[in-house]
């Protein structure tokens, strides 16, 4: 088991160089989460942001930052509704839905799979 290292105190009246150590040991020990500003590059794969002018988290993955949504009733129907868009995902106390199109009123655009198993 490996000991937790300590954020570095402040000290003293040089806030930047604090700041510098701080940053360095968050690099080190956390797992970055930073917020999009519109000049990032997506080309390093997963890579999770917020979307300040969106409102709505964002992954990077080959080369572009997707959005990731969370529909907050599970779909009625696999035709789902309008505004429903790839990559949504919703879960009930069945299953788990994933969006894979976008509604068009005919096309079967929701998936499922079915949640079993029990406690684990």
């Amino acid at each position: 088991m490996t000991q937790q290292q300590r954020a570095p105190e402040p000290y003293g009246d040089d806030w930047k160089t604090w700041g510098r150590r701080l940053m360095q040991h968050l690099g080190q020990t956390r797992i970055p989460l930073v917020q999009q500003t519109g000049g990032e590059s997506a080309a390093d794969d997963g890579h999770l942001m917020w979307d300040r002018g969106g409102g709505y988290p964002v992954v990077s993955r080959s080369g572009a930052f997707d959005e990731i949504v969370l529909k907050s009733a599970a779909p009625a129907s696999s035709v789902g509704v309008a505004g429903d868009k790839a990559g949504l995902i919703s879960w009930d106390a069945s299953y788990i839905y994933v969006c894979t199109g976008a509604y068009d009123a005919s096309s079967h655009i929701w998936e499922r799979a079915a949640l079993t198993g029990g406690s684990w």
